[in-house]
C-alpha cells in the first residue's frame, strides 16, 4: 500500500493559453492525470484566466468541472482573483457570488501582463474576508515587498507559493520564516531532502502537497512517500493542511489500478527497487546556489549512500563541485580522497576545464589509472565556454582512445552547450559516449538531444533536470532509442526520490525502464578500454 494513499494537488490547472501547448487542454485531462496517479481531490485554476478577464475564466472554470464526468467531489475551483474586479460593474459582488457558491474558499491570483499587485486587492480583500479565502500563486507572481505587506495587511488570510525550483528556494524560504500565514507545496521542490528540510524548518502544518507540470509524473508524490518524516506529518502534508484551508474533509478516492510497471509501486510503498540501477549523473561537495542542510563532501556521501541503500541504487557517478566551481585539479584531487574508499559503489567524473587544459591534460593518465574516475564532466554554460572550443581536444582525444563517457551539461538555446553544437563532435568522435545531462533541458533542448541521439548511437539523453521540459518522456522513447537513454538524479543537489519517481511513474512498462535505470549505463561503462 502507498505511503501516499490519500493526496489532494493545491496547483492544477487546466485549459488552453493563447500561446499553446496546454498541458492540460481539457478537465476531462486533468482527472485523467489525477486517476492515473492515485490523486483523489485536486485544488484547479483555469489558465485561461492569465490571458482573460477573471470572472469570465470562472465561469468557465466552474461550468467545466460541472460537465466533466466524474469531477464533481474531486475537482475544486481555486477561483482566479483580481484587482481589475473592483472596477467592473457589479464585479465584487460577482466574484463574492462565486465564493459562496463553492465549498472550498480558494483563489488563485494571477497576474495578467505583469501589472498586478496583491496590495491592489486590498480593496477586495476587505469585501469578501469574512468568507475565510486563501490564496494560491505561482512564487514569482508578486515580489517580496508585496507579499509581506499583504501578510501583514490581512494576517488572517493564509498564502501558499506553488513552483518553487532550487533558484528561488533562499527567496521563498525567507518569507516562511518571516511570516506565518505564509505556506508552500511542494511541486517543484526537487532539491535533496527538500521536504525534511521543510518540515524541521517550519513545521509539517507549512507544507502542503502539490503536482506540478504533466511532465513531473509523480515526482512530488515519490519525494513525499520517501520523505525521512514520521507518518502524521506526511498526511498533513498530503492532505491535512489544504483540508484545514478548504474546509473538506478528504478522502481516498477509489481509482484505476496501477497497470504500466511493477516498479512504481514498489517505489511509493518505501521498498528497494530490486532492479539493477545507476545513477550517471551526480555531484559532491558545496554549493552557493542550493539551499541545502548538509554541504560538506563527506557529510553528503554519508546522507547519499543511505538514501542509496534505501532505494536500491547500486552505482552512483558524480563530479565534484568544487571542480567545477573554481580549480578543477584541486576539486578532483577532493573528489578522488573522498571516494576512493567506496569505489565500486560511487565512482567520480574528471572535471574538464578547458581554462586549465595545460594543467589538467599531464594528469590524465594518473586520474583514470585508480579506482575512481571513469569518464569525464564539463559544465560549459557556467564556465562561458563552447563546447566546441579546441582547448577540449586533450579531453575528446583521450576519452576516444579509451572508449570514456563524456558528461556535458546541456542547455537548449544557451549558446555553449546546446545540444545541436554536439553534431559535429559526435561524427569526429564515434568512440566517445556522448551523456546529454538533463537531455536538453528547455524544449529545444529535448527535440535537439532527440534528433541528435536518432542519427548518432553513441549520443544518450540523460534524464535529471529534464523536468524543465514540457515535453514528456513518454514522447521522446518513441523518438530516441531506448538503449540511448540513461537515468541519473543530479544528488545531492537534486533528490533521489524526486527524480527517480519522475521516471518511474512514466506509462512504460518494466521492460523500458529496467534498461534505462541501469543497463544502459553498465553497457557504457564496460567498453571502456
Amino acid at each position: 500500500m502507498s505511503n501516499v494513499p490519500v493526496l489532494f494537488d493545491v496547483n492544477g490547472c487546466f485549459g488552453k493559453p493563447s500561446s499553446g501547448g496546454a498541458d492540460f487542454p481539457t478537465m476531462a485531462d486533468r482527472l485523467a492525470h489525477m486517476n492515473r496517479l492515485g490523486v483523489s481531490r485536486a485544488l484547479v485554476w483555469n489558465v485561461d484566466s492569465v490571458q482573460n478577464n477573471a470572472l469570465a475564466g470562472n465561469e468557465t472554470l466552474l461550468a467545466a468541472i460541472r460537465q466533466a464526468p466524474g469531477a464533481e467531489g474531486r475537482i475544486f475551483p481555486a477561483l482566479a482573483v483580481s484587482a481589475l474586479t473592483q472596477y467592473e460593474k457589479d464585479g465584487l459582488r460577482r466574484l463574492e457570488a462565486q465564493l459562496r457558491a463553492i465549498p472550498c474558499r480558494a483563489l488563485r491570483f494571477v497576474n495578467t501582463y505583469g501589472r498586478l499587485t496583491l496590495m491592489q486587492l486590498e480593496p477586495v480583500m476587505r469585501r469578501i474576508r469574512s468568507l475565510r479565502p486563501f490564496l494560491v500563486l505561482k512564487h514569482d507572481q508578486a515580489s517580496v515587498a508585496d507579499i509581506l505587506e499583504f501578510t501583514r495587511t490581512f494576517p488572517e488570510i493564509h498564502l501558499v507559493l506553488t513552483d518553487v525550483t532550487w533558484g528561488p528556494c533562499v527567496i521563498a524560504f525567507d518569507l516562511l520564516r518571516r511570516r506565518r500565514n505564509i505556506l508552500i507545496d511542494i511541486s517543484w521542490m526537487h532539491t535533496f531532502h527538500a521536504v525534511e528540510l521543510l518540515v524541521r524548518r517550519f513545521g509539517a502544518d507549512r507544507v502542503v502537497f502539490g503536482m506540478g507540470s504533466g511532465s513531473h509524473n509523480g515526482a512530488a508524490i515519490a519525494a513525499l512517500a520517501r520523505a525521512g518524516i514520521p507518518a502524521e506529518q506526511r498526511h498533513k502534508i498530503a492532505y491535512g493542511n489544504l483540508d484545514r484551508l478548504t474546509g473538506l474533509r478528504t478522502r481516498a478516492a477509489a481509482m484505476p489500478a496501477w497497470k504500466a510497471n511493477t516498479l512504481w509501486t514498489r517505489f511509493v510503498e518505501g521498498k528497494t527497487l530490486g532492479v539493477d540501477v545507476v545513477d550517471a549523473h551526480g555531484h559532491l561537495g558545496p554549493s552557493g546556489g542550493y539551499v541545502l542542510e548538509e554541504q560538506e563532501e563527506a557529510g553528503q556521501l554519508t546522507a547519499g549512500l543511505h538514501d542509496m541503500d534505501r532505494i536500491g541504487i547500486r552505482l552512483l557517478l558524480l563530479s565534484g563541485m568544487q571542480a567545477l566551481a573554481g580549480d578543477p585539479v584541486a576539486g578532483n584531487a577532493v573528489v578522488e580522497r573522498h571516494l576512493r574508499p567506496h569505489a565500486g559503489r560511487v565512482s567520480g567524473y574528471v572535471v574538464f576545464n578547458p581554462a586549465y587544459a595545460a594543467e589538467l591534460a599531464p594528469r590524465l593518465d594518473g586520474y583514470f589509472s585508480g579506482p575512481v574516475f571513469q569518464g569525464f564532466k564539463t559544465l560549459t554554460s557556467y564556465w562561458g565556454t563552447p563546447i566546441t572550443d579546441k582547448r577540449f581536444k586533450p579531453m575528446w582525444d583521450y576519452a576516444a582512445r579509451h572508449r570514456l563517457p563524456v558528461l556535458s551539461h546541456t542547455w537548449g538555446g544557451s549558446g555553449f552547450d546546446t545540444p545541436a553544437m554536439f553534431r559535429k563532435l559526435a561524427g569526429r568522435y564515434p568512440r566517445v559516449h556522448f551523456i546529454l545531462g538533463h537531455s536538453g533541458g528547455s524544449d529545444q533542448g529535448r527535440r535537439e538531444a532527440e534528433s541528435l541521439a536518432a542519427d548518432y548511437p553513441n549520443v544518450y539523453l540523460e534524464t535529471c533536470g529534464s523536468f524543465c521540459s514540457t515535453i514528456r518522456w513518454e514522447e521522446t522513447l518513441k523518438r530516441v532509442p531506448v538503449r540511448q537513454v540513461l537515468f541519473g538524479t543530479d544528488a545531492m543537489a537534486h533528490d533521489f526520490n524526486w527524480e527517480l519517481g519522475r521516471m518511474l511513474s512514466l506509462d512504460v512498462p518494466d521492460r523500458i525502464l529496467t534498461p534505462i535505470l541501469g543497463t544502459n549505463m553498465r553497457r557504457v561503462l564496460a567498453m571502456r578500454k
